[in-house]
């Protein structure tokens, strides 16, 4: 299982533990699963149900109330307050 990290700044998700690959900033923390997520450049939201290697897989509830499974890069995903 992979460990993915979010930055408290801009709220993008990188694997590098050191520092955001977006803002370069150090302030980091963990990623966990059950977190909510919003996929950038679309009005979708989920949580995280798995992280794989290059994959994070996300539980989003569709408008006729489905719960869906999708995959999606980690750059695509963005940490929900």
């Amino acid at each position: 299982m992979a460990k993915y990290y979010y930055c408290l700044d801009c709220l993008r998700i990188s694997s590098n533990e050191e520092k955001c690959e977006k803002c370069e900033k150090d302030n980091l923390k963990v990623l966990k699963v059950g977190a909510p997520v919003n996929v950038i450049g679309t009005k979708q939201k989920g949580k995280v149900f798995q992280m794989k290697d290059d994959v994070v897989k996300l539980i989003v509830i569709t408008e006729t109330k489905e719960k869906v499974i999708k995959e999606f890069k980690p750059d695509q995903i963005k940490k929900l307050l």
